[in-house]
């Protein structure tokens, strides 16, 4: 199977790019930031001639919309199963496809299991906790992304223990791991956008791949047997161009 990819396309500051047209693949992954949920039309744009199945997890930007989360993501999965049926959006949930096995979401962060620090740093410098709202109209808090980050890891374990005959690839927006080469070292952020957590999953199950996006920089690795790979164009830059370095417009095609 062909793959293609991409995160952080952030479609929603109508920057004017576009995906090349006549890609040769069989399956689109769109790893989060893509849209917010209060306007689907750059979708459609966006989507304009892709007939093929598409795989798509919000990303934290999906929800800046200061609706209740949990009504934006069935309001988005009717308006997908009406005008884009080729769309597939995964909430902590798999799927096959031609003896391909998936699992997605978005997966957010453990603060390094519930570092109280870094969840106070969040909270007053990073917008997910001044646009997203919880399914009961609170506030969205750093402590809320842990019962989240909880929820992912419990049913990717559950899909990884499964016994299923051919290769799985992991989505998820978040980070699984740190990009070697990462401009962020060092800062007390990191526990806002990468999950540590993951690496230990990582090296027991090794899943085929891991799309991921989330961090506005492309990344591609090996942990043991598992290839880690993040395409992400980033926001567009007062200079022009786009923020992500290393951004594959063709998606970065993966054979699997």
């Amino acid at each position: 199977m062909k793959i293609i990819s991409y995160s952080d396309l952030h479609l929603e500051f109508k920057s004017g790019w576009k995906m090349p047209e006549n890609i040769d693949a069989d399956l689109m992954i769109l790893a989060g930031d893509i849209i917010t949920f209060q306007d689907y039309f750059p979708l459609t744009e966006f989507l304009t001639g892709w007939e093929k199945p598409v795989l798509y997890i919000a990303g934290n930007h999906e929800y800046y919309t200061r609706t209740p989360k949990d009504r934006e993501e069935d309001a988005f999965k009717k308006w997908l199963s009406t005008n884009h049926p080729n769309v597939t959006f995964l909430r902590d949930e798999s799927i096959s496809i031609d003896g391909i096995h998936f699992f997605g979401g978005t997966m957010w962060t453990d603060f390094d299991g519930g570092n109280e620090q870094a969840m106070r740093i969040a909270e007053y410098q990073v917008n997910d906790f001044k646009l997203i709202k919880n399914p009961d109209s609170s506030p969205f808090k750093p402590a809320d992304t842990l019962p989240l980050h909880g929820r992912y890891v419990k049913e990717l374990l559950k899909w990884l223990e499964t016994d299923l005959t051919g290769p799985r690839v992991v989505i998820s927006h978040h980070a699984p791991v740190m990009n070697p080469h990462t401009k962020f070292t060092g800062s007390p952020l990191t526990p806002a956008f990468t999950s540590l957590d993951m690496l230990e999953i990582i090296k027991k199950y090794q899943p085929a791949l891991w799309i991921y996006g989330h961090t506005h920089e492309c990344d591609d690795q090996m942990i043991g047997n598992t290839r880690i790979i993040s395409n992400q164009l980033g926001y567009p830059s007062f200079f022009g161009g786009f923020d992500c370095a290393g951004f594959d417009e063709k998606g970065k095609l993966i054979n699997i």
